[in-house]
């Protein structure tokens, strides 16, 4: 069965898009401080800088407004006997990644201090060739979650995974 994300993960999404734009539009206004202390004669500075700062914006602010709604829409994961699928995608596109639990060398929850605060962690499950991050998990079932991914993978092959 298709297991959804917590809806607090849409607030985690949104203050971090909110520091990416906050960066951006930081770096773009360094010409635009240039242009204004230095190089007044050098116009593109202005245009450029400003140009830059708005679309910086307009596109942060779409994503937070609508792109998250849809980001969230699409993220799923399912845990059979053999095999853990995690679906995501946004506005254009779905993809999903398949980690058969064979594969599973390491299974760890993760919890940054905004995720704390929405009472969100993350699990981040590696196998030989990769890393798999399920964002938004509620801390109790990240954490059962993780559990059972252990207890699949210890009955595959006991000698792989180490608790």
């Amino acid at each position: 069965m298709e297991q959804k994300l917590h809806p607090n993960v849409i607030k985690y999404w949104q203050f971090y898009q909110m520091l990416y734009m906050a960066r951006k539009i930081g770096i773009c206004a360094i010409p635009l401080v240039v242009y204004l202390i230095w190089l007044k004669t050098w116009d593109v500075l202005l245009y450029g800088s400003i140009a830059a700062i708005g679309y910086y914006f307009v596109r942060g602010m779409l994503f937070i407004l609508i792109g998250v709604k849809y980001k969230y829409e699409r993220r799923s994961y399912r845990l059979t006997e053999d095999e853990l699928v995690i679906n995501w995608g946004n506005f254009w596109r779905e993809s999903s990644t398949v980690i058969p639990i064979s594969r599973v060398q390491y299974v760890d929850k993760e919890q940054d201090r905004i995720g704390k605060r929405l009472g969100i962690s993350e699990l981040c499950i590696t196998t030989a060739g990769d890393d798999s991050i399920i964002v938004g998990l509620p801390e109790e079932d990240a954490e059962k979650l993780r559990r059972q991914i252990i207890q699949l993978a210890k009955r595959e092959d006991t000698h792989v995974y180490y608790d």
